[in-house]
């Protein structure tokens, strides 16, 4: 399989750091992360490849991120909210995960932050530029008590499955 032509959203991605926004900064930055996090953030994205490994069938949604800074996987039904008890506290975490078809996705997240409620929307969608497809990532996140917003963009360039977990053992 030629891992760079896709038609759907499934198989292993890698952040490109040359096209797009790959800092995370305004975005942790509304979250109220503090600048010492953001900078240690920065540096570990600059310096470890971010993958995304992503499945969408049987009407779920399941995605695997991996860097330096973030390793977690996680699965939801498709147009069905669930709500996750955060650690520690009784603080809630509502997300629902919406696609109009295997080449674009949208999950809708509200969340406790360090300075508040914060509502996100991450939108992964497949287009093309130069002869080439990517996964652009259109993230925004709005803070509900500060009323601050903020909108990142990343590309993703695809990559072998068998790649992705390649990296993750080195």
């Amino acid at each position: 399989m030629n891992s760079n032509v896709r038609e759907n959203l499934n198989g292993g991605w890698k952040l490109d750091k040359n096209r797009g926004e790959p800092s995370m900064r305004g975005y942790l930055e509304t979250m109220g992360v503090s600048e010492l996090a953001i900078v240690a953030h920065e540096k570990g994205e600059a310096e470890v490849d971010t993958i995304n490994v992503i499945q969408m069938r049987d009407g779920k949604y399941k995605i695997k991120k991996t860097s330096r800074v973030n390793n977690m996987e996680e699965e939801f039904e498709i147009g069905k909210e669930t709500k996750t008890k955060l650690t520690p506290g009784d603080k809630e975490k509502m997300t629902l995960v919406q696609s109009e078809g295997p080449a674009q996705v949208c999950v809708k997240t509200i969340m406790p932050t360090m300075n508040g409620l914060a509502e996100v929307s991450d939108i992964k969608e497949l287009v093309n530029i130069d002869n080439s497809t990517f996964m652009k990532q259109s993230l925004t996140i709005t803070n509900k008590d500060t009323n601050r917003s903020y909108v990142t963009e990343r590309f993703y360039i695809p990559i072998d499955v068998i790649d992705a977990e390649d990296k993750e053992d080195s």
